[in-house]
């Protein structure tokens, strides 16, 4: 199977290229970049063998191409996949699928009308906790879900130790800051396992200097009745790669995910008794590589299913239409952040003053 890739940053050489060169069969033929310089030096470093400065020119390019992987900021990726989508080639388009509902809409329905697969970079799905949760939801070991708690966070851009913000920050590239870029990983879980999402309520804050778009994000959602859930999503707040935990509150009881470098394995899950004492440690598959574990299983189903083989991993796949689905929710959860209702007091009035100034 011949792949390129699009995107020379840090994502494309840490996940996606480790997870490619994992699954017997690839061959990674082309990179595309910004610029041809941009994406010439990318392919000396990565040992890929041509390079292009357009997608245009990689499609108009000798050759089948069999997969196209879109591993750039997120105003690149329309572009990038209705490219590939017309040319009859399957792509795996990083999240989130666009900074507007309405050009993901479109984007999932073109995959649909050219019948080309197309998936969304939700590879979170593919933890072999959370499938173990969704295993555990299933049978009705949980009960009825409750309540779901979603905390995606890491101190990737933190003053202190972190690295320099780049184009996540920049609303040229992008329409919102961690809730698109890290709260889109774990809403896509939440509606996958409790949703659909239906209503949403959002606080969003800034806390790095100069700072654009949000640095921290809240978000409450209500999903398929009886089920409500509240998400946290940072990149400045304490915590390792990829920093994800869920609980999820059921009838039958509680349930808890953990994806964390700083865990032996990489993660962990945790059934919990009704007083609250951990019933049992669950054992799991081993990740192999943290960096790349959760992209190489993705895409390795993913390019099962292109080349009409049985799935490895049945029903997770993350389409284009659940990554439009997830759009409309990070989007609405930019509107949901007027409404606000003052307790009053001295308290009150202190704060209201604090942010006047």
């Amino acid at each position: 199977m011949r792949v390129a890739i699009v995107g020379t940053g840090f994502w494309a050489s840490y996940a996606h290229l480790p997870a490619l060169r994992a699954i017997p069969g690839i061959e990674i033929v082309a990179c595309v970049g910004r610029t041809p310089e941009r994406a010439s030096a990318f392919a000396t470093q990565e040992s890929i063998p041509t390079s292009y400065g357009r997608v245009e020119d990689l499609l108009d390019a000798p050759g089948r191409l069999d997969l196209l992987v879109v591993a750039g900021p997120d105003d690149i990726h329309p572009a990038m996949a209705f490219a590939a989508i017309a040319s009859g080639i399957p792509v795996f388009c990083e999240k989130p699928l666009a900074n507007d509902a309405t050009v993901a809409a479109a984007m999932a329905a073109a995959a649909e009308r050219a019948a080309v697969h197309a998936t969304v970079g939700y590879s979170f799905r593919y933890s072999p906790a959370v499938l173990t949760l969704r295993d555990d939801l299933l049978s009705g070991a949980l009960g009825t879900p409750w309540l779901i708690e979603l905390f995606e966070y890491n101190a990737q851009f933190h003053p202190s130790r972190g690295k320099p913000m780049n184009w996540k920050g920049d609303p040229a590239h992008a329409a919102a800051g961690a809730l698109y870029e890290y709260g889109s990983h774990v809403a896509d879980i939440a509606d996958w396992l409790v949703g659909p999402i239906e209503a949403v309520s959002t606080s969003l804050t800034r806390v790095l200097p100069g700072a654009r778009l949000d640095d921290i994000a809240t978000l409450q959602f209500r999903a398929a009745p009886p089920a409500i859930g509240v998400l946290v999503a940072g990149w400045v707040l304490t915590g390792a790669i990829p920093g994800i935990r869920i609980r999820l509150h059921g009838s039958g009881g509680l349930a808890e995910v953990e994806l964390s470098q700083t865990l032996p394995s990489g993660e962990a899950y945790r059934r919990f008794s009704l007083d609250g004492a951990i019933r049992e440690e669950v054992p799991l598959e081993p990740l192999g590589d943290p960096g790349s574990a959760y992209a190489r299983r993705h895409l390795a189903d993913f390019t099962a299913i292109v080349a009409g083989r049985p799935s490895p991993f049945p029903g997770v796949l993350p389409t284009f239409a659940d990554g439009a689905r997830i759009q409309r929710v990070l989007e609405a959860s930019l509107r949901a952040t007027e409404r606000w209702v003052a307790v009053g007091g001295p308290a009150t009035e202190a704060l209201q003053e604090a942010r006047d100034r």
